[in-house]
């Protein structure tokens, strides 16, 4: 009788423990030729497609949201953590350094 939830349960269980692993990966990959990450940087990062509000409000979260253009959304005052946040989204393809001007 219990077996089916048991199941059930230790498959939602991987799902999640997999989704997170995937977002830890893509976070290391994403800011792999940014390493070391100054206490505060400016960032050019790259969604999959045009941002929405929900994600612009997201990286307003994160740092300051200077411009979006394109797929592209500009940002000054990012502490690593809060970058690493951003790149463990799975919306994020890439993320890169930009001067600031």
């Amino acid at each position: 009788m219990l077996r089916l939830p048991a199941l059930a349960t230790a498959v939602l269980v991987a799902l999640t423990l997999a989704f997170v692993a995937s977002g830890w990966q893509g976070e290391r990959r994403k800011l792999a030729a940014l390493l070391p990450l100054p206490p505060q940087g400016s960032y050019a990062v790259t969604l999959a497609f045009a941002p929405e509000r929900f994600h612009q409000v997201q990286l307003q979260d994160k740092g300051r949201v200077v411009e979006v253009r394109g797929h592209t959304v500009y940002m000054k005052d990012v502490a690593p953590p809060a970058l690493a946040d951003i790149a463990r989204e799975y919306w994020v393809t890439s993320i890169a350094a930009w001067s600031g001007t």
